[in-house]
């Protein structure tokens, strides 16, 4: 009896809930919401009984396919090959090149085998480079390893103290080579180097060991290719005066080095 009363209850509230819900004036159920208007247009300031026409969406098949953008062309004198050549085509292996100039490349490993003290990689340096300059028919000056390392060697026993300028070296090693071209003394830098009371630094039992720093070589490579601070009548340099003074290197550790000509101006053009 009990649970017949207790469904009839239910069943009454059940019936009972719209009314009061309406009642109420929310709706019982949730309306779905209208097409909107077009961009710009109110749905309040349309007329009376009209209504937004509907906006079907495009047929994207039926749409022509956009054309591809055309390639950059070269520019006038430009090879076509050449606008889209990158790093990147030189380490897929296309044909870019790249030149290297290989004459200044064995020139510098002269260079380096000098400062090590490195005489066969010096005189295998030495080999390639005049090969390829007579290859090439360049004309770059041929150099000597062994007169490179000489040199370098001279320059930094007689001015190799790291406070020296680069110019006082150059004046140093300058006035050996004046004097290989001079008719006054030996004809190559190794007799002019060893020539008997000429440069005291030579006869010291550390000069055979000597290895030059690289300022040393590098001033020594300027004057082997033609680099002059003075002048070719400029073949004396000593801690006094021994003729007509070109010009005087003033140190307060070392004193005063004179760089002087020969007596004999008339030898020299």
């Amino acid at each position: 009896m009990k649970k017949i009363l207790s469904l009839s209850l239910a069943l009454l509230l059940w019936a009972a809930l719209p009314v009061q819900v309406w009642a109420e004036g929310a709706p019982a159920s949730t309306p779905l919401p209208s097409p909107s208007p077009s961009p710009g247009v109110w749905a309040d300031e349309l007329p009376a009984g009209e209504t937004v026409a509907e906006h079907p969406l495009p047929d994207y098949e039926a749409l022509p396919s956009p054309s591809p953008a055309p390639s950059p062309q070269p520019e006038d004198g430009q090879a076509a090959g050449a606008a889209s050549s990158s790093i990147f085509d030189f380490l897929q292996g296309s044909s870019v090149t790249v030149e290297v100039d290989m004459v200044a490349y064995y020139l510098s490993q002269m260079s380096a085998a000098a400062v090590s003290g490195d005489r066969e990689a010096g005189l295998e340096a030495e080999k390639n480079r005049n090969d390829l300059i007579d290859l090439k028919g360049s004309g770059e000056t041929k150099i000597a390893f062994d007169d490179l390392y000489l040199l370098s060697k001279l320059i930094c026993a007689e001015a190799g103290s790291d406070w020296l300028s680069s110019d006082f070296r150059m004046c140093v090693g300058e006035v050996v080579l004046n004097r290989v071209a001079s008719p006054e003394f030996p004809d190559t830098i190794y007799d002019v180097v060893y020539q008997k009371n000429q440069y005291s630094s030579v006869s010291s039992p550390s000069f055979s060991s000597l290895v030059p720093s690289q300022d040393c070589v590098d001033v020594a490579l300027r004057l082997l290719q033609g680099e002059r601070l003075m002048v070719p009548s400029v073949v004396f340099q000593s801690n006094y005066a021994q003729g007509e003074i070109f010009s005087i290197h003033e140190d307060r550790r070392l004193g005063n080095t004179y760089f002087c000509v020969s007596n004999n101006l008339d030898l020299y053009p």
